[in-house]
């Protein structure tokens, strides 16, 4: 074979392997600029909070008319899930149930439309990895958590909550993806309400936020804390969540303290012991006010409830310097999340005391406390001017719904406390 056949053959076998490096070149092109997107539209939603939270409202309003907005917030509840008045929050029951969770294959499907390309072929499966990979913030974990199985909030004997398993991540699928898929269809035009078609996952919701039988459904605690000086006035105290730490509600103004029920602990015991909602606040407590690391007890080593703060906070509870409130329980419209709403009022020289090391920063944000006076955090006045001079659309739902609760109760929890009380 001559010299001119042997120089086209190589050329030809050249060119298709160029060819072939050149398509999967292109391939990988399509699978970046997914990834991209992916991240701008992570972006997005975060810029966008407060419109979107207002959108989402308005959808489930429609869909159901029981919903309420609580004031003028875009948290949303119904009779069902709340108490007829606020109660201590020492009376709200906790039971424990082994029921599996739900595998509603039609909501992952659904989840799944949203995320991007993995590979040439798929997409991530899950949108807590995709997270992980494209966005990952410094807390993210997937810890155990307490799933909600059931809430009655006005049974004979008082409020009963009854909790199973669950893994954060789960919260991260189904809550981010549909927050994702809001952002997404009203990017293009923000100001028109979307279609229901145009929210596929969003629209297995619709008719029921909850649906605690068909999902996942792992409840925070936000808890409104209170400053009631001696002339009966209240101030109260906000966290600004940091962009990059937290893997919800980024750049946005929450209650302090607030986080998932959680057991603080690996060791088996803890999934019994921590099932406390009061034990929850405390934890927060220690760790959003007095920057503690985030109880995980890697090691199974449990949290010490007999140690300072949490000490000095139960026998606050005890003589009655710290009253302790649960309102119910509300949706936030964006994500679909359940928060459990509490209001903690503390007397001055009480919160003072505990709070004497009060830090300015955590590791989820910025601690929003007013001025601050030998070290001693003031916070900011709940009086309707207060909190009208807030950041609405900067605003959680609970933490706009929490100071909602808190102005219409005011007369309430700025009482004096009866310190017989147990």
């Amino acid at each position: 074979m001559d010299v001119e056949l042997w120089l086209g053959l190589l050329g030809a076998v050249i060119g298709a392997g160029g060819a072939y490096f050149a398509w999967r070149a292109l391939d990988q092109a399509v699978v970046d600029e997914s990834r991209k997107v992916f991240v701008k539209q992570r972006t997005d939603l975060r810029q966008r909070h407060g419109p979107l939270c207002e959108t989402a409202a308005g959808l489930h309003l429609r869909a159901r008319p029981a919903l309420e907005r609580i004031g003028g917030s875009s948290l949303l509840w119904e009779p069902a899930m709340r108490p007829p008045a606020p109660v201590p929050l020492s009376a709200v029951r906790l039971d424990w149930s082994d029921a599996p969770p739900p595998v509603n294959s039609r909501l992952l499907a659904a989840a799944r439309r949203c995320l991007p390309k993995e590979s040439k072929r798929r997409r991530y499966e899950r949108y807590s990895a995709a997270m992980e990979t494209l966005a990952r913030p410094a807390l993210f974990e997937n810890r155990p958590s307490f799933r909600l199985i059931h809430a009655d909030w006005s049974g004979p004997q008082g409020p009963r909550l009854v909790f199973g398993t669950g893994q954060y991540f789960d919260l991260i699928d189904q809550n981010e993806a549909v927050a994702h898929e809001l952002a997404v269809a009203t990017s293009r035009t923000p100001e028109a309400v979307p279609r229901w078609k145009a929210l596929p996952l969003r629209s297995l919701l619709a008719r029921d936020p909850l649906s605690l039988t068909e999902r996942v459904v792992l409840p925070s605690i936000g808890t409104l804390t209170v400053r009631r000086t001696p002339d009966g006035e209240g101030t109260f105290f906000l966290l600004l969540r940091g962009a990059d730490r937290v893997a919800t509600g980024e750049s946005i103004y929450g209650p302090l303290p607030a986080g998932m029920v959680q057991p603080a602990s690996l060791s088996p015991l803890a999934h019994r012991r921590d099932l406390d909602l009061w034990r929850t606040v405390m934890r927060e407590y220690n760790e959003e006010l007095l920057g503690a690391p985030e109880a995980q007890g890697e090691s199974g080593t449990e949290v010490d409830y007999d140690q300072p703060p949490y000490s000095l906070l139960d026998a606050a509870v005890a003589d009655g310097s710290l009253r302790i409130w649960c309102l119910g329980m509300a949706v936030e419209p964006l994500n679909l999340a359940a928060c459990i709403l509490t209001v903690a009022v503390f007397e001055a020289a009480t919160f003072d005391t505990i709070f004497a090391g009060a830090v300015e920063q955590n590791e989820e944000g910025t601690v929003i406390s007013g001025s601050r006076t030998h070290g001693v955090i003031k916070g900011l006045p709940l009086t309707d001017s207060g909190v009208a001079d807030l950041p609405a659309s900067r605003l959680s739902s609970p933490a706009a719904g929490l100071l909602q609760l808190a102005l219409r109760h005011k007369s309430v929890f700025l009482a004096a406390p009866d310190r017989h009380q147990a």
